[in-house]
C-alpha cells in the first residue's frame, strides 16, 4: 500500500510538469536572453527553446522533450536544457546528452 502512495504522488508530480504548456514563456522575446544563456519563449501555442551563444548568435530547438513531450527548461548552472519529466538533458544546442531521451530536440 505504501508503494501505491508514492507512485500515485509520482504521477501527480508528472502531470504538473505538462502544466508547463500552460504557462507563458520564460522570456517575452529572444530579444530578452543575454549571451550565453537561454530561455523557453511562446511562440503561438508552441515553446521554443532559444539560446544566445557567447556571440549574440541565436539558436532555436523545440522545447518539447522528445521522449515524452514535456517542456524544457534552461539550467544556468550547467548550461543544459533540462526535462523535468524523467530527467533527460541537452546541450545549449539541443543534442542529448543524457537520457531517456534518444533524440536532439527538433529545430524550432
Amino acid at each position: 500500500m505504501r508503494a501505491m502512495g508514492q507512485l500515485a504522488r509520482e504521477n501527480l508530480n508528472v502531470a504538473a510538469q505538462y502544466a508547463d504548456w500552460l504557462r507563458p514563456g520564460e522570456a517575452d522575446s529572444a530579444v530578452h536572453i543575454a549571451p550565453g544563456s537561454g530561455a523557453v519563449v511562446r511562440r503561438g501555442l508552441r515553446k521554443i527553446a532559444v539560446y544566445r551563444d557567447p556571440g549574440g548568435v541565436l539558436h532555436r530547438r523545440s522545447a518539447t522533450c522528445p521522449h515524452m513531450g514535456g517542456v524544457v527548461s534552461w539550467n544556468p548552472v550547467e548550461a543544459t536544457w533540462d526535462c523535468p519529466c524523467h530527467g533527460s538533458r541537452f546541450d545549449p544546442l539541443g543534442r542529448v546528452l543524457a537520457g531517456p531521451a534518444r533524440r536532439d530536440l527538433k529545430r524550432g
